[in-house]
């Protein structure tokens, strides 16, 4: 998959992921990251069980779902603003 059509391709941030004055801030970061993580999950997996108690059964197609330019160009605008908000906790910025 090429990095146009690949939607984690831009999961790479373009600084040295952690500096040694970074490191206060990462135990608090991954807790926060990781509960967040978990709201998501299970939103989602709620989701598609009323989705399917409602007939609507999505599961698959949300495994295979192509973004298509724009969608994939917001995706990416988000999720740089995410790891950007992230990195400036860790850094205490």
């Amino acid at each position: 998959m090429s990095e146009e059509t690949n939607p984690t391709a831009y999961n790479r941030p373009n600084r040295p992921i952690l500096e040694d004055a970074d490191m206060n801030g990462l135990g608090q970061a991954i807790i926060t990251l990781t509960k967040e993580i978990w709201v998501l999950t299970d939103r989602l997996h709620v989701m598609e069980a009323v989705m399917a108690e409602n007939g609507v059964d999505i599961v698959d197609q949300l495994r295979t779902y192509q973004p298509d330019e724009a969608l994939q160009t917001k995706l990416k605008a988000e999720n740089e603003a995410l790891i950007d908000r992230v990195l400036s906790a860790i850094a205490g910025t």
